[in-house]
């Protein structure tokens, strides 16, 4: 490794974790720009969602056959760049025909990052014989954390600069930071320990086959499937319509202006991102006792489902923004332990397309999900819809208990 690269568990924490912080407020701003700003309906805000997850969809496992076969380096390198384009483009105009192809980009390029990345640093930790597999998922939890608190740093001050100028300025100053990241990262990061599938006659339809192959075949990666599936069924409507619920029942959506809209928010953002520290690091005590990561999401799930339930139930503003932060908290520490599944029982030389296959099964339940409760909403109301949610989260809880 030459002088000028850094040690691949803090590229991976550092730069990786400080992204999800920084996507942290470009979330914050853009759900306040269209909530509030652009008026959108809960059909448009949905589509939102489905273009991203369609472009997800088509993309996933081909580009995370691109990263078993060439670089997961250069795979990793290019979602940045692509991802903090498109994020410029989001806020670049308040027309909604405009805007949504932009989040079609933004879903293509998450496909070069999704699985690569955690694909790049076992391939790099355990080929050094620097770390196991539990290690590795102590570290994937490790990241989160880190993001978590980049973005408690990043909330205020995208609340103070969005509220001094605007949501759209304070998009376009983070998706730049966004960029330079990616820059950092281009020097930072090494591929000592991964030999391209090309170099051992490995094409990418036989790479395709054989994760396809991997995830048939193996029965915990099957159960798995079905936990992202309902998971994430689940998750669109809370995502993109539970905000307009807390905003609606706290009166300040039909506010002028998007000030009120990003403190509220902005809040609420703040306090989930504590949530998620703490539930994280619950989590990684739950590894560490060494009780098993289907357990663990099982546990999860749980709680997602309840609070989910809760935050639907009521129109007590407090009481939603307990149940929405708590669900969104434990949902956002869910990912990394579903991910540390996925890595567990991948084998190398596929381990970035099963996880592209994992990340495709997250498109499935999204836009499914998404598309159906959005029905859901539109014929009765959006508080209904998002229990429906909470019952997807309960029935992956279901199936997550039957893996051994």
């Amino acid at each position: 490794m030459t002088n000028r690269r850094t040690h691949p568990a803090k590229v991976f924490v550092r730069g990786f974790g400080t992204s999800e912080g920084l996507e942290w407020g470009l979330w914050l701003a853009l759900t306040v720009f269209w909530i509030v700003e652009l008026d959108l309906s809960p059909t448009r805000l949905i589509l939102l969602g489905v273009v991203l997850e369609g472009a997800v969809l088509l993309s996933e496992t081909p580009t995370g056959v691109v990263a078993d076969v060439y670089s997961r380096r250069k795979s990793l390198i290019v979602a940045q760049v692509i991802m903090g384009v498109a994020f410029i483009w989001g806020f670049a105009s308040t027309n909604f025909w405009v805007i949504l192809p932009a989040q079609g980009l933004i879903g293509f390029g998450w496909t070069f990052r999704s699985g690569a990345d955690t694909a790049w640093v076992t391939d790099e930790l355990r080929g050094s014989q620097e770390m196991d597999h539990d290690d590795i998922e102590r570290l994937l939890l490790k990241r989160h954390r880190w993001g978590m608190i980049v973005s408690l740093i990043v909330g205020p001050l995208t609340i103070a600069f969005g509220w001094w100028q605007s949501v759209q300025a304070v998009g376009i100053v983070l998706s730049v930071a966004y960029i330079g990241v990616a820059l950092w990262m281009t020097v930072a990061m090494s591929e000592d320990h991964f030999t391209p599938g090309r170099e051992r006659g490995q094409g990418a339809v036989e790479t395709l086959r054989s994760g396809i192959q991997v995830v048939r075949t193996v029965p915990r990666l099957r159960v798995l499937v079905f936990v992202i599936l309902l998971l994430y069924m689940g998750s669109e409507v809370f995502d993109r319509l539970g905000y307009v619920h807390f905003l609606e029942s706290a009166g300040v959506r039909d506010l002028d202006g998007s000030g009120e809209s990003l403190l509220a928010l902005g809040i609420l953002f703040f306090l989930a991102a504590v949530g998620g520290i703490i539930v994280n690091t619950g989590a990684q005590r739950h590894l560490d006792s060494g009780k098993g990561i289907p357990r663990l999401a099982v546990g999860l799930l749980i709680t997602a489902a309840a609070f989910g339930a809760l935050a639907a139930a009521t129109s007590i503003v407090v009481v939603i923004g307990v149940g929405y932060l708590i669900q969104d908290a434990v949902r956002e520490a869910l990912w990394p332990v579903l991910e540390g599944w996925a890595n567990r029982d991948a084998p190398s030389e596929v381990r970035a397309t099963v996880h592209s296959l994992m990340g495709q099964t997250t498109s499935v339940g999204e836009i499914s999900g998404g598309l159906l409760l959005a029905a859901v909403a539109e014929a009765t109301s959006i508080p209904i819809a998002m229990g429906g949610g909470a019952l997807f989260f309960a029935l992956g809880a279901i199936v997550a208990k039957t893996a051994h």
